[in-house]
């Protein structure tokens, strides 16, 4: 008898909030990258379906920047930065 123990809640997964890629938006997006990434060497590029939201050196201040567009729940972040390894 288990009296004074609280019984354990399930409570159900909620829902993503971000939609599932779709095999035609990410190909969009491999797409854009392909044609477009020299330009943005350097930098994060926050990508949706091959429409780009915004770029930044800072991915801190990039995110920033596409939560108040309200996009966040779409966005796909990339970081186009090269790092060379010795």
């Amino acid at each position: 008898m288990n009296h004074g123990i609280p019984r354990p809640t399930i409570v159900p997964s909620l829902p993503s909030t971000r939609p599932p890629k779709t095999p035609e938006g990410v190909r969009k997006d491999i797409d854009w990258l392909k044609q477009h990434h020299e330009e943005y060497l350097g930098q994060w590029v926050a990508l949706h379906e091959g429409v780009l939201l915004g770029a930044n050196s800072s991915f801190v201040k990039l995110r920033r920047i596409i939560k108040a567009a309200g996009l966040l729940n779409v966005a796909l972040f990339m970081s186009l930065k090269l790092e060379r390894w010795k």
